[in-house]
């Protein structure tokens, strides 16, 4: 039976590992915090679909931000600021959804904890570069007038010469298939460590 002592222990020596690249590491974080974080996000938000697409955002975070590792003195903590705001995010989003004006893909910064390298930002918006690049061109132009331009749904209605409704349709499909792709990348790191792991053992 483990005492905290060595469990902490077991913690910071993750996190050190996933700081240096360890990708089985971070594994074992995912697999230690997932029930927690799910759990959490599953309270609050009321839905298991929202909740799992949180946890995955959280992770996929984490793993970008290695580097910033280093300088985090409370694991614990920082994960769970940065799961308090991507649920703080979500809820915001459903609340400007029932005003009709929604951005599920907007992002706050965690409080407290700025990048401490711009390779988690750069990384990021590479994998949103490709993850936009993947759309069909119509979403594409929609998500780019909306995100990048600041258009209404109504100015982007009028100059693709589309239904307001059908904007909205676009957009949507655009952002689901966004957190898609993000979320196989993650998927993808944790199967792939995953496998490597057990064939180890």
């Amino acid at each position: 039976m483990q005492g905290p002592d060595r469990t902490t222990y077991d913690i910071n020596a993750l996190v050190s590992g996933v700081a240096a690249g360890d990708a089985a590491a971070f594994t074992v974080l995912y697999q230690e915090y997932y029930p927690r974080i799910y759990g959490l996000a599953r309270h609050l938000t009321g839905s298991e679909a929202s909740a799992e697409e949180i946890v995955q955002d959280v992770f996929l975070k984490v793993w970008l931000r290695q580097q910033a590792l280093k300088e985090v003195q409370h694991f614990e903590a920082y994960l769970f600021v940065i799961a308090r705001n991507h649920i703080y995010t979500y809820l915001r989003s459903m609340a400007r959804r029932a005003t009709g004006s929604a951005d599920p893909l907007d992002q706050q910064p965690v409080s407290g904890y700025s990048p401490a390298d711009s390779l988690e930002l750069k990384e990021m918006n590479l994998l949103l570069a490709a993850a936009i690049g993947r759309l069909p061109a119509q979403q594409q132009e929609v998500y780019r007038l909306s995100k990048e331009q600041g258009l209404s749904r109504e100015e982007i209605a009028e100059r693709m010469h589309l239904s307001p409704e059908t904007v909205k349709v676009h957009l949507a499909r655009a952002m689901r298939a966004i957190r898609t792709y993000l979320a196989a990348r993650l998927l993808l790191v944790l199967a792939t460590c995953l496998g490597g792991a057990w064939q180890e053992r």
